[in-house]
């Protein structure tokens, strides 16, 4: 237990030395009400002054946010006792405003002509570049009528409310460390890849033995070492279990933070906070000896805990731009409840968090958010009823089965850019689970499948991190794969892609997204076009009238026409996102249904049947997206029609709606050349290589990419000479080695002796032990030649070096050969060595203690039999040869 802890308090102090970004704000719900102003112009007026004026406490700026600020005001005994933290339908708080005080003092602020006048007299000190000390005072002649933006912007009270996770109930969970998945043939791709993880063989959404091409096709990315490096994505969760072995290594504490208990370390706490520790794994689980591997196992990922309990606005706020300078991906899946009957999204501050992201996160190149589109097929739920889902500023992921189908939970729209892998037909993902070394063979849900494409494009910002938000939505559209192609809502754009409500233009492509990205040109900025409201305020034809004929077949439509001229007077360019505003009353919502017609007859569906949806509210100004015409013309009829087929007692008006274009100012980059074909991963039973490219690749515009060359002839005679340099160098080298006497005099230093032999073993005293080969021992007829072979000691030779004098003392050379016998007898074993007492090459064969030392032509003899060569010698031939020379160059000094 105790390193546990030791761990979790290692990890509070580094998140707490390196906090991201503004700190988050303190929150007391329980005692306090908490509010949100929007000052437009900092510049004359500032939240101290306005908190004076409403009798309230200033908090601070809302995170990364300059012109939201938050404000508290004590709580009444009373309200402390009331029920104040029950949920309505929607999961927000019932927290009444009707009788707020703040909420009518800030109204009365914004009306009072004093107040308004005195603003006027800062805003025009401020053109005018007066101070307060010489400021003029504003009179008829030169005082301005109003300010074009009042300061004051929106106040918001602060109400808890509930995101839901997106993943699906699996009934009983299983979850240790060897907890098996659904088993596939094994091929050798994991030994390729060094892959020691036991359940990578689960892991079929990442290599599909089974159903091969039913990937995300990732090994060719891996294959060029790419795996996430200095990406960091950030899981806006239940928080992320940083004490989990298969996370660890990758955990982000700086990106991190608990919204819900406001610490540093957003572990999780709550029984079942584990749905961001799983989608974590997906991510970025290591390579190592548990569970499986993460898409982009070195990316490292933040845990960001907001879903655990109920949240503010300004706690939500906070989450989406934490550490967004750093934090390149958000991962987020959760969102409004999926029952086909809620329609919520981001508004007011929520909203201008998200643009604030895509702004300024990333130093300007604007944050990426991925979102998962949501579970809520089974009750007719629909993607472009979620806000976080339709919304321009994200990437709205769906799920596919193992078998490329269409999961009857994962919700279909007209914003869903992509699909990609997740639970289905008996199938589900394979990743970690919350606790040291546990793991988890059930992830489902869409809530699976957007991690998934957030790793993938952890990849794709290894290759290029300076890519914008915008350039990562591009790359989905051009590289996504069809899937299914049988389905029947298929259809061919203008553009040539088909699109698809239930899977956008396709299943992600891990290689083609990551090989387009090599060569990609960042997209120019964004602009846009909105038209002007469009007032319809006609009766929608409801259900079937037999009598009149009228049906709710024929719809009620409304046409608005684009110019080229109203386009180019904005300076659009290429056609990305349209938006469609509706205002639409009726008594039952979930019978309208709501059409797009392009200029070119593309249909989008906004808006299909919903029917468990029995609001009686209808449509209050709320936005459909659809990114089914990318990069269409947009000049021409643009038709929305609103149909009700389904009961004639409810009836509705379709009142106003709103055309918005949005897209890349024109000439905003270069072309950039078509995406690639994906190839085949590569075979585990061969070594893998880089995945070729087809040959189309460097033919997408004529000549563009081939680079033409020239060498200047000096480099090849540069090289030239290197090469005979070399080439002499070496020939020099073999030469001496193999006749040293022929380079350069001798060629051996007293040092080098044994080195040129073969290698010094080892010195003792005057004697150098060199090793030579077996072959070069002469033939003996020495029954002990067998003994010899089979010691490797006795391959050893013996060089007693006190026998070769310098040329200096050559007087002294018959002394010391007198005295070599006695110098035997009396020699210590320690000093000479053991192999002294054995057989050697160098000495003789059989030694003769009795021998009369005084006689000099008995010693010539006995020197000339057993000397090396000689008759009574173990060494023969060469090595008698080289001996010699050795001999001889030290005479010769």
């Amino acid at each position: 237990m105790k390193p546990v802890l030791l761990l979790v308090g290692a990890l509070a102090f580094i998140a707490a030395t390196t906090q991201a970004g503004k700190p988050p704000l303190p929150y007391d719900a329980d005692n306090h009400h908490y509010y949100t102003i929007k000052i437009n112009n900092l510049d004359i007026t500032s939240p101290q002054e306005i908190a004076s004026h409403l009798g309230v406490e200033y908090i601070g700026q809302v995170g990364e946010l300059t012109q939201y600020h938050a404000f508290s005001y004590p709580k009444t005994t009373h309200e402390k006792r009331a029920d104040v933290t029950a949920f309505g339908f929607d999961g927000r708080q019932n927290n009444s405003t009707s009788h707020d005080i703040v909420l009518q003092r800030y109204q009365q602020l914004r009306e009072s002509k004093v107040f308004h006048r005195e603003l006027l007299q800062r805003s025009y000190n401020s053109m005018n570049g007066l101070s307060k000390r010489g400021e003029e005072q504003l009179d008829s002649s030169n005082s301005p009528k109003a300010l074009d933006l009042h300061p004051l912007g929106p106040i918001d009270k602060q109400v808890l409310r509930r995101r839901v996770k997106r993943e699906l109930a699996v009934g009983v969970e299983r979850r240790y460390e060897f907890v098996k998945g659904e088993d596939q043939p094994a091929d050798g791709m994991a030994a390729h890849f060094a892959i020691k993880d036991p359940g990578f063989r689960y892991q079929w959404h990442l290599h599909n033995t089974r159903q091969p091409g039913n990937d995300i096709n990732v090994t060719g990315v891996w294959e060029q070492g790419i795996t996430g490096k200095g990406a960091i994505v950030a899981i806006i969760d239940d928080g992320l279990d940083a004490n989990s072995e298969d996370l660890a290594v990758n955990f982000n504490a700086k990106g991190s933070y608990d919204f819900n208990d406001n610490v540093a370390i957003p572990l999780p706490q709550l029984w079942n906070d584990d749905h961001g520790t799983r989608c974590a794994g997906e991510i970025a689980s290591a390579k190592n000896d548990l569970c499986g591997v993460g898409v982009a196992w070195d990316a490292k990922v933040a845990g960001i805990r907001i879903l655990s309990g109920p949240i503010t606005d300004i706690q939500e706020a906070e989450a989406l731009n934490y550490n967004f300078q750093e934090t390149q991906i958000y991962s987020c899946s959760w969102g409004p409840t999926d029952n086909g009957i809620e329609m919520a999204g981001p508004t007011g501050l929520l909203l201008d968090a998200f643009i604030n992201g895509v702004t300024k996160g990333r130093n300007g190149k604007g944050s990426i958010y991925v979102f998962a589109t949501g579970n809520g097929g089974r009750d007719g739920d629909n993607c472009n009823f979620d806000g976080y889902t339709n919304s321009r500023y994200t990437i709205s992921i769906g799920a596919i089965s193992r078998a490329n189908h269409h999961p009857d939970y994962s919700e279909a729209c007209s914003a869903q850019l992509a699909v990609t892998y997740s639970s289905g037909d008996n199938s589900w993902i394979y990743t970690c689970d919350r606790g040291k070394r546990d793991c988890y063979n059930r992830h489902s849900g869409t809530s699976a499948a957007a991690p998934i494409a957030a790793a993938i494009y952890a990849l794709v910002l290894e290759v290029k991190p300076e890519l914008n938000w915008r350039d990562m939505q591009y790359l989905t559209v051009y590289t996504s794969v069809v899937v299914d192609e049988m389905d029947p809502d298929w259809q061919e754009t203008s553009t040539g892609r088909l699109f698809n409500h239930k899977y956008g233009y396709g299943s992600l492509d891990a290689y083609a997204i990551v090989e387009l990205a090599k060569r990609w040109t960042s997209v120019g900025p964004q602009v846009a076009y909105e038209s002007p409201v469009i007032n319809v305020d006609g009766d929608i034809p409801s259900g079937t009238d037999e009598n009149t004929g009228i049906t709710g077949e024929i719809g009620l439509p409304s046409v608005f026409v684009v110019t080229k001229e109203a386009l180019q007077a904005v300076k659009f360019g290429s056609l990305e996102h349209v938006t469609v505003t509706v205002n639409i009353a009726h008594h039952y919502r979930g019978e309208v249904e709501v059409e797009l017609r392009s200029p070119d007859s593309i249909i989008s569906i906004l808006a299909p049947q919903r029917p468990h949806d029995n609001t009686t509210t209808g449509f209050e100004d709320w936005t459909f997206t659809t990114v089914k015409h990318w990069e269409e013309d947009p000049v021409g009829a643009w038709t929305l029609t609103v149909y009700d087929r389904v009961n004639a007692s409810n009836t509705g008006t379709f009142l106003n709606w709103k055309l918005g274009l949005y897209g890349e100012i024109e000439n905003g980059r270069l072309p950039t050349p078509p995406s690639l074909p994906s190839p085949p991963p590569p075979s585990p039973t061969t070594p893998a290589s880089i995945p070729e490219k087809t040959g189309e690749a460097g033919k997408a515009n004529g000549d563009e990419g081939q680079v033409q060359i020239k060498i200047s002839p000096f480099i090849f005679v540069m090289f030239g000479g290197m090469f005979v340099a070399i080439g002499a160098a070496l020939f020099l080298m073999y030469r001496q080695r193999t006749n040293p006497r022929s380079m350069f005099g001798s060629g051996i230093n007293d040092d080098e002796e044994a080195g040129q032999r073969g290698g010094l073993l080892g010195r003792r005293g005057d004697y150098e032990f060199d090793e030579l080969p077996t072959h070069e021992l002469g033939d003996s007829d020495d029954e002990s030649d067998a003994d010899v072979r089979q010691d490797p000691d006795a391959r050893r030779i013996v060089f007693d070096r006190s026998n070769l004098a310098d040329s200096d003392h050559e007087g002294g050379a018959k002394e010391a050969k007198a005295n070599q016998h006695h110098q035997r007898e009396i020699a210590s074993p320690l000093s000479s060595g053991e192999e002294i007492g054995r057989e050697s090459s160098f000495e003789d064969a059989e030694e003769d203690d009795e021998d009369d030392e005084d006689d000099d032509e008995d010693d010539e003899d006995d020197d000339f039999r057993d000397h090396p060569g000689g008759a009574g010698s173990k060494v023969k031939g060469d090595s008698w040869d080289e001996f010699s020379t050795l001999v001889k160059s030290k005479d010769a000094r």
